[in-house]
């Protein structure tokens, strides 16, 4: 009788190693291997920067450092095992990096330096629409800006469903899961946080004029 040879597991190739899913990618951070810490990064790396980006802007003179630091929160939460499973990778960095963003503000406001002044009406667009005017893009990345401002001025939990479903465009069953909360609850935070925040948006402006 002619024993089998055992033939070892063919390796993986780095494109293999690319398409794991999340858990498994996760599992191998935790485990230690530094690999799998490239790969995270290469998987959230352009979400960190556009939720910067939309909330900041994109000549914010501490954004790379904070790019950094969410960097580091991501794999940090990975690694102590804070990673909530039920979500994809780039949700989570979404999630991490709105939470820096909007503690960033707040702390800016405290110092009275909300924004850079550099910063200019380029800074957020919602919506590109070819079919809207230089003039009302302008205008809606003016209104999207102040609104970013204003969110440092409201609780923690509004501030993140306002951003996070108008700003980051995630819908009310993504935001739930994302902040541990009920489907209405979510609903609730974002009619709050649009109600504070528009509240404040007509007080900035009313201001705006009487000082123009």
């Amino acid at each position: 009788m002619t024993r089998r040879r055992h033939r070892p597991a063919p390796e993986r190739s780095a494109s293999d190693e690319h398409a794991l899913p999340d858990a498994e990618i996760c599992r191998r951070l935790e485990s230690g291997d530094a690999a799998a810490a490239e790969i995270v990064y290469e998987r959230v790396v352009n979400v960190v920067d556009a939720v910067l980006f939309r909330l900041l802007g994109a000549n914010d003179h501490e954004r790379e450092d904070l790019a950094q630091q969410a960097m580091e929160r991501i794999i940090g939460t990975i690694v102590s095992g804070r990673y909530m499973r039920d979500c994809s990778l780039p949700s989570w960095a979404t999630l991490i990096t709105q939470h820096l963003a909007i503690d960033t503000m707040r702390a800016r406001t405290r110092d009275r330096k909300v924004f850079d002044r550099h910063v200019g009406p380029q800074t957020v667009e919602l919506v590109p629409d070819g079919s809207r005017s230089t003039e009302q893009i302008v205008e809606t990345q003016r209104r999207a800006h102040r609104l970013v401002r204003v969110l440092s001025s409201i609780s923690s939990a509004h501030a993140e469903a306002v951003v996070l479903h108008d700003l980051l465009g995630h819908d009310l069953a993504e935001i739930a899961r994302l902040t541990g909360v009920s489907v209405a609850a979510a609903q609730s935070r974002l009619v709050r946080g649009r109600r504070k925040a528009l509240r404040l948006l007509s007080v900035s402006e009313r201001r705006g004029r009487r000082e123009a």
